[in-house]
Protein backbone atom coordinates (compact mmCIF):
# COMPACT_ATOMS: atom_id res chain seq x y z
CA UNK A 1 0.00 0.00 0.00
CA UNK A 2 1.18 3.63 -0.58
CA UNK A 3 2.26 4.81 2.45
CA UNK A 4 0.20 8.31 2.03
CA UNK A 5 -2.74 6.15 1.62
CA UNK A 6 -2.20 5.33 5.42
CA UNK A 7 -2.83 8.22 7.15
CA UNK A 8 -6.54 7.53 5.64
CA UNK A 9 -6.42 5.35 9.37
CA UNK A 10 -5.02 8.22 11.25
CA UNK A 11 -7.57 10.77 9.85
CA UNK A 12 -10.05 8.02 10.94
CA UNK A 13 -8.79 7.97 14.55
CA UNK A 14 -8.96 11.54 14.77
CA UNK A 15 -12.63 11.99 13.45
CA UNK A 16 -12.93 9.21 16.21
CA UNK A 17 -11.76 10.93 18.94
CA UNK A 18 -13.68 14.62 18.08
CA UNK A 19 -16.58 12.02 18.16
CA UNK A 20 -16.34 10.68 21.51
CA UNK A 21 -15.92 14.11 22.85
CA UNK A 22 -19.41 15.06 24.69
CA UNK A 23 -19.23 18.56 22.90
CA UNK A 24 -18.18 16.96 19.43
CA UNK A 25 -18.13 19.22 15.97
CA UNK A 26 -20.03 16.51 14.52
CA UNK A 27 -20.86 12.45 14.77
CA UNK A 28 -18.94 9.52 13.05
CA UNK A 29 -20.22 6.17 14.31
CA UNK A 30 -17.69 4.80 11.71
CA UNK A 31 -14.76 6.41 12.49
CA UNK A 32 -13.41 3.79 15.15
CA UNK A 33 -14.54 0.95 12.78
CA UNK A 34 -12.51 2.53 9.97
CA UNK A 35 -9.33 3.49 11.80
CA UNK A 36 -8.82 -0.32 13.72
CA UNK A 37 -5.60 -1.12 15.33
CA UNK A 38 -3.40 0.68 12.98
CA UNK A 39 -5.49 4.25 13.24
CA UNK A 40 -5.15 3.84 16.81
CA UNK A 41 -0.91 2.75 16.79
CA UNK A 42 -0.19 5.66 14.44
CA UNK A 43 -2.11 8.05 16.85
CA UNK A 44 -0.38 7.41 20.05
CA UNK A 45 3.12 6.75 18.01
CA UNK A 46 2.83 10.32 16.68
CA UNK A 47 1.44 11.81 19.75
CA UNK A 48 0.33 15.59 20.29
CA UNK A 49 -3.63 13.50 20.10
CA UNK A 50 -5.57 16.39 21.09
CA UNK A 51 -3.46 18.97 19.26
CA UNK A 52 -3.94 16.92 16.23
CA UNK A 53 -7.72 15.98 16.75
CA UNK A 54 -8.08 19.90 17.12
CA UNK A 55 -6.76 20.55 13.68
CA UNK A 56 -8.25 17.73 11.80
CA UNK A 57 -12.02 18.13 13.36
CA UNK A 58 -11.70 21.20 12.83
CA UNK A 59 -10.91 20.72 8.90
CA UNK A 60 -13.49 18.20 8.96
CA UNK A 61 -16.25 20.45 10.40
CA UNK A 62 -15.75 23.62 8.13
CA UNK A 63 -15.99 21.04 4.93
CA UNK A 64 -19.17 18.97 6.56
CA UNK A 65 -20.96 22.64 6.44
CA UNK A 66 -19.90 24.24 3.29
CA UNK A 67 -20.90 20.71 1.13
CA UNK A 68 -24.15 20.49 3.00
CA UNK A 69 -24.47 24.45 2.59
CA UNK A 70 -23.61 24.45 -1.11
CA UNK A 71 -25.39 21.64 -2.09
CA UNK A 72 -28.61 22.96 -0.68
CA UNK A 73 -28.30 26.49 -2.28
CA UNK A 74 -26.47 25.33 -5.94
CA UNK A 75 -27.79 22.85 -8.70
CA UNK A 76 -24.69 20.72 -8.00
CA UNK A 77 -26.02 16.79 -8.58
CA UNK A 78 -22.71 15.34 -8.70
CA UNK A 79 -19.84 15.29 -5.87
CA UNK A 80 -16.13 13.73 -6.60
CA UNK A 81 -13.87 13.24 -3.70
CA UNK A 82 -10.03 12.69 -4.74
CA UNK A 83 -8.43 10.82 -2.95
CA UNK A 84 -11.26 9.90 -0.52
CA UNK A 85 -9.69 7.59 1.91
CA UNK A 86 -11.96 6.78 4.92
CA UNK A 87 -14.15 9.77 4.40
CA UNK A 88 -17.63 8.52 5.63
CA UNK A 89 -19.36 11.83 4.10
CA UNK A 90 -21.63 9.84 2.01
CA UNK A 91 -23.22 7.87 4.98
CA UNK A 92 -23.41 10.67 7.63
CA UNK A 93 -24.62 14.13 5.72
CA UNK A 94 -27.42 15.55 5.41
CA UNK A 95 -27.89 14.60 1.47
CA UNK A 96 -30.06 14.64 -1.31
CA UNK A 97 -30.48 10.74 -2.53
CA UNK A 98 -30.43 11.51 -6.22
CA UNK A 99 -26.88 13.29 -5.80
CA UNK A 100 -24.19 11.38 -7.24
CA UNK A 101 -20.88 10.75 -5.00
CA UNK A 102 -17.91 9.59 -6.56
CA UNK A 103 -15.07 8.60 -4.50
CA UNK A 104 -11.73 7.83 -5.91
CA UNK A 105 -8.74 6.47 -4.00
CA UNK A 106 -6.27 3.38 -4.41
CA UNK A 107 -7.88 0.11 -4.51
CA UNK A 108 -7.11 -1.15 -1.42
CA UNK A 109 -7.96 2.03 0.70
CA UNK A 110 -11.62 1.47 -0.67
CA UNK A 111 -11.71 -2.29 -0.85
CA UNK A 112 -11.18 -1.97 3.08
CA UNK A 113 -13.47 0.71 3.52
CA UNK A 114 -15.95 -1.01 1.40
CA UNK A 115 -15.60 -4.38 3.37
CA UNK A 116 -15.41 -2.46 6.73
CA UNK A 117 -18.60 -0.84 6.10
CA UNK A 118 -20.75 -3.57 4.37
CA UNK A 119 -24.04 -3.65 5.50
CA UNK A 120 -23.79 0.03 5.83
CA UNK A 121 -26.29 2.17 3.52
CA UNK A 122 -25.05 5.83 2.00
CA UNK A 123 -27.68 8.91 2.05
CA UNK A 124 -26.80 9.35 -1.16
CA UNK A 125 -25.67 7.38 -4.24
CA UNK A 126 -22.62 6.08 -3.92
CA UNK A 127 -19.97 5.28 -6.26
CA UNK A 128 -16.35 4.09 -5.73
CA UNK A 129 -13.06 3.99 -8.39
CA UNK A 130 -10.34 2.59 -7.33
CA UNK A 131 -7.40 4.71 -9.03
CA UNK A 132 -4.48 6.02 -8.82
CA UNK A 133 -4.64 9.71 -9.32
CA UNK A 134 -1.30 10.42 -10.92
CA UNK A 135 -2.45 7.88 -13.72
CA UNK A 136 -2.74 10.84 -15.80
CA UNK A 137 -4.23 9.43 -18.62
CA UNK A 138 -7.00 7.16 -16.60
CA UNK A 139 -7.64 10.19 -14.26
CA UNK A 140 -8.70 12.42 -17.40
CA UNK A 141 -10.55 9.26 -19.40
CA UNK A 142 -12.69 9.21 -15.85
CA UNK A 143 -13.36 13.48 -15.46
CA UNK A 144 -14.83 13.30 -19.16
CA UNK A 145 -16.88 10.24 -18.32
CA UNK A 146 -18.48 12.06 -15.34
CA UNK A 147 -18.50 15.49 -16.94
CA UNK A 148 -20.34 14.61 -20.40
CA UNK A 149 -22.93 12.85 -17.37
CA UNK A 150 -23.35 15.52 -15.25
CA UNK A 151 -25.26 18.82 -14.57
CA UNK A 152 -22.93 20.27 -12.02
CA UNK A 153 -19.88 19.18 -10.19
CA UNK A 154 -18.28 20.06 -7.13
CA UNK A 155 -14.54 18.54 -6.51
CA UNK A 156 -13.60 17.33 -3.07
CA UNK A 157 -9.76 17.10 -2.58
CA UNK A 158 -10.45 17.47 1.62
CA UNK A 159 -6.08 17.13 2.06
CA UNK A 160 -4.90 15.77 -1.09
CA UNK A 161 -3.19 18.44 -2.75
CA UNK A 162 -0.61 18.89 0.21
CA UNK A 163 0.87 15.57 -0.74
CA UNK A 164 1.54 16.14 -4.44
CA UNK A 165 4.46 18.28 -5.82
CA UNK A 166 3.54 21.49 -7.48
CA UNK A 167 3.66 20.69 -10.66
CA UNK A 168 1.25 17.82 -10.46
CA UNK A 169 -1.29 19.92 -8.62
CA UNK A 170 -1.26 21.93 -11.68
CA UNK A 171 -1.48 19.15 -14.30
CA UNK A 172 -4.88 18.14 -11.88
CA UNK A 173 -6.12 22.37 -12.36
CA UNK A 174 -5.91 21.68 -15.81
CA UNK A 175 -7.79 18.63 -16.15
CA UNK A 176 -10.56 19.83 -13.89
CA UNK A 177 -10.65 22.91 -15.72
CA UNK A 178 -10.86 21.29 -19.07
CA UNK A 179 -14.63 19.65 -17.94
CA UNK A 180 -17.42 22.17 -19.26
CA UNK A 181 -19.66 20.74 -15.62
CA UNK A 182 -16.80 20.88 -12.84
CA UNK A 183 -17.74 23.97 -11.18
CA UNK A 184 -16.93 23.84 -8.04
CA UNK A 185 -13.21 22.83 -5.95
CA UNK A 186 -13.41 22.65 -2.17
CA UNK A 187 -9.96 21.63 -0.26
CA UNK A 188 -7.58 22.20 2.21
CA UNK A 189 -4.43 24.71 1.65
CA UNK A 190 -1.74 24.69 3.17
CA UNK A 191 0.60 27.84 2.44
CA UNK A 192 3.69 29.07 2.89
CA UNK A 193 3.18 32.62 2.04
CA UNK A 194 5.04 34.96 5.07
CA UNK A 195 6.26 31.65 6.84
CA UNK A 196 9.42 30.74 5.05
CA UNK A 197 11.71 31.75 8.30
CA UNK A 198 9.31 29.95 10.66
CA UNK A 199 9.55 26.28 12.33
CA UNK A 200 7.38 23.48 10.69
CA UNK A 201 4.07 23.31 12.35
CA UNK A 202 3.14 20.35 14.14
CA UNK A 203 1.66 18.28 11.98
CA UNK A 204 4.52 18.26 9.22
CA UNK A 205 6.91 17.08 11.50
CA UNK A 206 5.01 14.75 12.70
CA UNK A 207 3.92 13.35 9.50
CA UNK A 208 7.42 13.14 8.15
CA UNK A 209 8.49 10.71 11.16
CA UNK A 210 6.42 7.80 9.48
CA UNK A 211 5.34 9.00 6.45
CA UNK A 212 7.95 10.21 4.30
CA UNK A 213 10.57 8.08 2.87
CA UNK A 214 13.14 10.87 1.97
CA UNK A 215 14.53 13.70 3.80
CA UNK A 216 12.16 15.89 2.22
CA UNK A 217 8.79 16.73 4.00
CA UNK A 218 5.74 15.10 3.02
CA UNK A 219 3.93 17.89 2.32
CA UNK A 220 5.02 19.11 -1.02
CA UNK A 221 2.48 21.57 -1.98
CA UNK A 222 3.22 24.57 0.08
CA UNK A 223 2.67 27.68 -2.34
CA UNK A 224 4.14 30.72 -1.45
CA UNK A 225 1.66 32.70 -3.32
CA UNK A 226 -1.07 30.86 -1.56
CA UNK A 227 -4.49 31.57 -2.67
CA UNK A 228 -3.13 33.40 -5.81
CA UNK A 229 -1.60 30.09 -7.59
CA UNK A 230 -5.76 29.55 -7.84
CA UNK A 231 -6.64 33.08 -8.67
CA UNK A 232 -3.62 33.60 -11.76
CA UNK A 233 -5.25 29.99 -12.83
CA UNK A 234 -8.83 31.56 -13.53
CA UNK A 235 -10.81 30.14 -9.88
CA UNK A 236 -12.54 32.54 -8.01
CA UNK A 237 -11.74 32.43 -4.30
CA UNK A 238 -15.81 31.86 -2.56
CA UNK A 239 -14.70 31.41 0.78
CA UNK A 240 -11.51 30.63 2.36
CA UNK A 241 -11.93 29.52 6.16
CA UNK A 242 -8.56 30.48 8.37
CA UNK A 243 -8.15 26.94 10.57
CA UNK A 244 -6.76 29.16 13.38
CA UNK A 245 -9.27 31.38 13.22
CA UNK A 246 -12.17 29.05 13.42
CA UNK A 247 -10.52 26.79 15.84
CA UNK A 248 -10.66 29.60 18.35
CA UNK A 249 -14.31 29.91 17.50
CA UNK A 250 -15.09 26.33 17.41
CA UNK A 251 -13.46 26.06 20.84
CA UNK A 252 -10.41 24.05 19.11
CA UNK A 253 -7.57 26.15 19.32
CA UNK A 254 -4.07 25.25 20.17
CA UNK A 255 -2.51 25.49 23.45
CA UNK A 256 -1.84 29.22 24.40
CA UNK A 257 -3.69 30.66 21.29
CA UNK A 258 -5.40 33.17 22.90
CA UNK A 259 -2.12 34.75 24.10
CA UNK A 260 -0.87 34.61 20.66
CA UNK A 261 -4.11 35.99 19.44
CA UNK A 262 -4.11 39.30 21.88
CA UNK A 263 0.13 39.72 20.96
CA UNK A 264 0.70 39.03 17.52
CA UNK A 265 -1.99 41.17 15.74
CA UNK A 266 0.13 43.88 18.08
CA UNK A 267 3.94 43.48 17.65
CA UNK A 268 4.22 40.94 15.10
CA UNK A 269 1.52 42.14 12.17
CA UNK A 270 2.87 40.39 9.28
CA UNK A 271 3.43 37.28 11.31
CA UNK A 272 0.57 37.30 12.58
CA UNK A 273 -1.33 37.73 8.98
CA UNK A 274 0.90 34.56 7.79
CA UNK A 275 -0.41 32.70 10.54
CA UNK A 276 -3.72 33.00 10.11
CA UNK A 277 -3.69 32.44 6.36
CA UNK A 278 -1.18 29.20 6.97
CA UNK A 279 -3.91 26.54 6.97
CA UNK A 280 -7.20 26.93 5.58
CA UNK A 281 -10.33 25.16 4.00
CA UNK A 282 -11.04 26.83 0.55
CA UNK A 283 -13.46 26.82 -2.01
CA UNK A 284 -12.85 28.17 -5.43
CA UNK A 285 -15.62 28.56 -8.37
CA UNK A 286 -14.66 28.42 -12.32
CA UNK A 287 -14.91 32.28 -13.40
Amino acid sequence: MNKIAETAYLVAMYRAFESERPDSLFQDPWARLLAGSKGLILAEMLGSQKQATNVIATRTYLIDKTIEKLIKEQQIDTVINLGAGFDTRPYRLSLPRSLEWIEVDFAEILAEKENRLQGQKPCCQLKSIHLDLTDLESRRTLFAEISAEAGEVLILSEGLLSYLPEEQVSLLDEDLRKQPNFRWWLFELISASGMENSTLLWREKLFHQYFSDSNTSVFLFNPKQGLDFFQQRNWQIVKFYSVWKESRRLKRGLKFAALLELILPYFAKQDWQALTQRIGVTLLERE
